[in-house]
């Protein structure tokens, strides 16, 4: 095969993956730009500011997914096609991500639906960077980053949210205690890992 050709083939392969990180972001955008307008999270501050901030993060990530499509030449004319094939199962938790559910299992859902992106920026990160496409890879890998600590502060509010809403709903006395137990369980149980790999 010829260098030109390959070449060729190379950046059609980048831009079908950075169309697909571009569908993933697309989608989770609309879901949070839904639940950051739930009243529902006035009532609990730090959910409400996680929300606010991993949308953020999701605009600054489409602008940029846009330039480095640009780069290639490619448009998004299939990102609907591509939600599809890049997401698969997980398609449905964008459609669940509703704001007739508690703000806890909103949460839920934000922690899913980041880890499939934090994910498909890994397949990105390591395709560009088999491709050469140095660029494309370092961007990949500092949209990563930028997610890891808001999956953590989803991890570290939950619990709380989850125990509001029990005690709101007669169901448990509110107890921090307990939710912040959990959170160091959660913290002790990855790190615990981190240490064994």
């Amino acid at each position: 095969m010829n260098t030109n050709k390959q070449d060729t083939n190379k950046q059609e392969m980048i831009s079908k993956h950075v169309r697909d990180m571009l569908a993933v972001e697309n989608e989770m955008h609309a879901a949070f730009r839904r639940q950051k307008k739930d009243d529902r999270l006035s009532k609990l501050p730090r959910a409400a500011s996680v929300v606010s901030e991993i949308e953020d993060t999701i605009d600054r990530h489409l602008e940029a997914l846009r330039g480095c499509l640009s780069r290639y030449g490619a448009g998004e004319s299939t990102l609907k096609q591509a939600v599809g094939s890049v997401l698969g199962a997980a398609a449905g938790i964008y459609n669940g991500m509703r704001s007739d559910e508690p703000v806890s299992r909103m949460l839920r859902d934000d922690y899913i639906a980041l880890s499939t992106a934090v994910v498909c920026y890994e397949m990105l990160h390591v395709t560009a960077l088999a491709a050469g496409e140095q660029k494309t890879a370092d961007l990949a890998l500092e949209h990563l980053k930028e997610y890891a600590p808001l999956v953590i502060a989803i991890t570290e509010t939950l619990p709380h949210a989850l125990v509001e809403e029990m005690g709101r709903e007669g169901k448990l006395n509110i107890d921090h205690q307990a939710a912040e137990r959990a959170v160091r369980n959660t913290k002790a149980a990855w790190m615990d890992q981190a240490v064994a790999g």
